[in-house]
């Protein structure tokens, strides 16, 4: 090629000759070397310029959710990683030190590529072979964080031009951050925080040079290591990899070789971990909290469990432990379905409270999640019975009425302006007694007429005031005192609580904070408020601390005989009045509020009767009270036993004292029967005082009445199932189908199906 004559390449070589002629010139010769280093250099620079900086992977990017109970007990953890991040400066040095003995001694002198490893895996796939490692820990932490574990040269050409570009942007420490929040370590667990939980059940920070060392081996194969537990052969080489880290470590001056020689190779966690009967309660804890905390901060699910959020709640672990036992001994240890068709269909929960707080402590709504995920403590509804009177106290109080008023107790009340009757427990007859006796004995026609004097909507409003939602077409029903509403343990352990904080309501809840890398973003603010006047609020209790003395409630007394007060309720299903439906005791001590309900339910949904399971009398006193006290008991233990007060005149407290048992009693003993006759395992009622018997129990039956309340053998009256005839009552029990919402200002959002239904039967 000429150019002016003159030629722009000189070869061959002109006005040479022989082999001369064929010799590039030395100006040749530098021209091609710098054209191919300018050509190299600039294709470089064009693939650099051509690779951008992605966006992290979204599996980083995701960090799981940890639910965590009041002491701190991790409940579980959601999401599709198990990943936490931490700082660097939660990890040990000598743990970091451990890592980079592992993986890259010269991490904090070298540059972000290894130049020799990168040529090393780039000629061998040119030249057909395995593509071969040699990665930096800055190489490692842009293959986990922004690529893939695809094993191919341009993917290897990306991860050495991002490295380059990431080290530019990023200091070491922080790239060594990275690595160790993203890098896989087996056993589910990504980031050293998990890594350090799923390998010792510890936080990182707690490591020791010696288990830093083992996780820093995870790295070179942790499926492989997964199995060292079981396998000989992976155990040896975990060890030995062990081994290679800590004489790295001596090498790199970070570890004597006296602290060498010393080190043991640590115990291991099991793993998969043990199971144990909490395993079966903590999901439910675990559901009910990210719910609450759905509601309470405007996040979503998934935002919840792929955010890095923990969430901090009011449980106790160790209480959910206990009510789960109390169960156990006292209702399913003793269920035998091959003997019993009704043991089938037995169903429990228990709800705790703590009174002027609201905070929930237990919410045992099934026996296993895996099994029944829905928990019937808080997503389902049931009527409570007769427990409910207490709110018909409290209006009948708040209305100027006393304890001691009297008011005919003889079955059946009728109805004023309408046909309907409503009977007292087996039709009995009581005479006259006072409103405390009669709570005692849980009499259905006193607290139906207390009801109708005072006027209905004032017991919806109190009910309300505590926290039981009333609806309006049940507000004004006369059998209202009775429990014809639909309700929750959950609702009622919140509502007694209301009493037990001498009238001070404050809503349930479940979640105490939800953080994201260690900041809030919510907290709950406890706001208490006047739900009643502490004189009465003092009263109700003083009254039902009375049930528990000298009535119904006898079965639920604690073990160490600390003060408590509470009201059994028991329901009947449509029909003849003899079909029980539930049992219920709800009760507190000054510290805490539980309300227990045991119920028949098959697995479609529907209400079944539950007379004769496990073969017990069942019934609020006979069956609620003793497993509210076994759990009880339990919950209590070892904490100071305090002794309700109520407030003085001077507004000092002072301590409550029970009635004694003739309060209140019924002053015709000449015609009384024990409604307890033939039953051995609960208490008489209080016997008058001047011999006087009340008379024989009035039938009830026919049109216009309502159906008599069957049901348990003992001193828990019960209220009316359906009315059987027209006139003012109750609308029907829906036996089948679940109840749908759950509590309103708790843990609950929105309808729910698979949970008890709401049973208007009996009180």
């Amino acid at each position: 090629m000429a150019l002016g004559g003159k030629r722009l390449i000189d070869y061959p070589r002109r006005g040479r000759t022989g082999l001369r002629r064929w010799i590039p010139s030395f100006r040749l010769v530098g021209a091609v070397l710098l054209s191919f280093v300018i050509l190299v250099t600039g294709g470089a620079w064009a693939v650099y310029a051509s690779i951008p900086i992605p966006p992290m992977n979204e599996s980083v990017t995701q960090q799981h959710l940890t639910v965590v109970d009041e002491n701190g007990v991790v409940l579980g953890r959601r999401g599709p990683e198990i990943r936490q991040d931490v700082p660097l400066s939660k990890v040990p040095e000598p743990v970091q030190n451990a890592f980079l003995s592992a993986e890259d001694r010269n991490y904090w002198s070298e540059s972000a590529i290894s130049v020799t490893g990168t040529a090393r895996a780039v000629l061998n796939d040119l030249g057909g072979g395995d593509t071969q490692g040699g990665s930096t820990i800055t190489q490692q932490y842009v293959k986990n964080a922004y690529l893939t574990d695809e094993r191919s040269l341009s993917r290897k050409i990306k991860e050495a031009v991002i490295s380059m570009k990431i080290s530019d942007k990023q200091s070491k420490a922080e790239i060594l951050q990275g690595y160790l929040n993203t890098v896989y370590f087996g056993r589910g667990a990504s980031g050293v925080q998990m890594a350090a939980r799923a390998w010792f059940a510890k936080d990182i920070d707690q490591l020791s040079v010696a288990e830093g060392a083992v996780l820093a081996s995870l790295v070179n194969a942790p499926s492989y290591f997964e199995t060292a537990q079981k396998e000989p052969q992976a155990m040896a080489r975990l060890k030995a990899r062990w081994g290679y880290v800590l004489d790295g470590m001596v090498a790199m001056g970070k570890l004597t070789k006296e602290q060498r020689d010393a080190a043991r190779f640590p115990a291991i966690s099991p793993w998969p971990r043990p199971s144990s009967e909490l395993d079966a309660q903590y999901p439910y804890l675990v559901e009910a909290a990210i719910a609450e905390a759905q509601a309470k901060t405007g996040l979503t699910r998934e935002q919840l469990v792929t955010g890095g959020y923990t969430v901090k709640t009011t449980f106790d672990a160790k209480m959910q432990d206990q009510a789960a036992a109390a169960v156990k001994s006292q209702i399913t240890d003793q269920l035998d379905p091959s003997v019993r068709d009704v043991d089938k269909y037995v169903h429990t929960a228990i709800a705790t409270v703590v009174p002027g707080d609201g905070a929930v402590r237990v919410l045992y709504g099934g026996d296993d999640y895996a099994k029944q995920a829905f928990n019937a403590s808080w997503q389902g509804t049931l009527s409570p019975g007769s427990s409910f009177k207490t709110f018909a106290l409290a209006a009948y109080l708040q209305a100027g009425g006393t304890v001691d008023d009297v008011f005919d107790g003889n079955s059946p009340y009728h109805v004023p302006g309408g046909n309907a009757q409503i009977p007292n427990e087996g039709g009995q007859s009581y005479g006259d007694v006072s409103v405390q006796y009669a709570l005692n004995q849980s009499i259905n026609t006193v607290f139906v007429e207390l009801g109708e004097k005072i006027g209905m909507t004032k017991v919806a409003d109190a009910a309300r005031a505590a926290g039981i939602p009333v609806d309006a077409k049940n507000q004004s029903v006369p059998a209202l005192p009775l429990g014809v509403v639909s309700t929750n343990p959950e609702q009622m352990a919140g509502a007694y609580a209301t009493f037990a904080a001498h009238g001070q309501q404050a809503e349930p809840y479940t979640v105490t904070s939800v953080e994201q890398g260690g900041k809030a973003v919510y907290t709950h603010q406890v706001q208490a408020k006047p739900a009643f006047g502490a004189d009465v609020a003092d009263q109700v209790t003083r009254s039902l601390q009375d049930v528990v003395v000298d009535g119904s409630g006898a079965g639920a007394a604690l073990a160490d005989g600390r003060d408590v007060a509470g009201k059994t309720g028991t329901t009947d299903l449509p029909g003849d009045g003899t079909k029980l439906g539930s049992a219920w005791f709800v009760g507190y001590t000054p510290g805490l509020s539980t309300a227990v309900a045991v119920w028949g339910q098959k697995d479609d949904g529907s209400l079944t009767a539950i007379n004769g399971m496990a073969g017990k009398t069942v019934g609020g006193g006979a069956l609620a009270a003793p497993l509210w006290s076994a759990y009880m008991s339990k919950a209590v233990a070892g904490t100071p036993a305090q002794s309700f007060t109520l407030t003085a005149a001077q507004n000092l407290p002072q301590e409550m004292n029970p009635g004694t048992s003739t309060e209140g009693a019924p002053t015709d003993q000449s015609t009384q029967q024990d409604p307890n006759q033939g039953q051995t395992d609960l208490p008489s009622p209080p016997q008058p005082t001047d011999g006087s018997q009340p008379g024989t129990p009035t039938s009830t039956g026919g049109q216009g009445t309502w159906t008599p309340g069957g049901g348990p053998s003992g001193s828990e009256s019960t209220g009316p199932s359906a009315p059987s005839g027209t006139g003012s009552g109750t609308s029907t029990t829906s036996s089948t189908g679940p109840s749908a919402p759950g509590p309103t200002g708790s843990s609950g959002s929105g309808p729910v199906s698979g949970g008890p239904v709401q049973n208007r039967g009996r009180g």
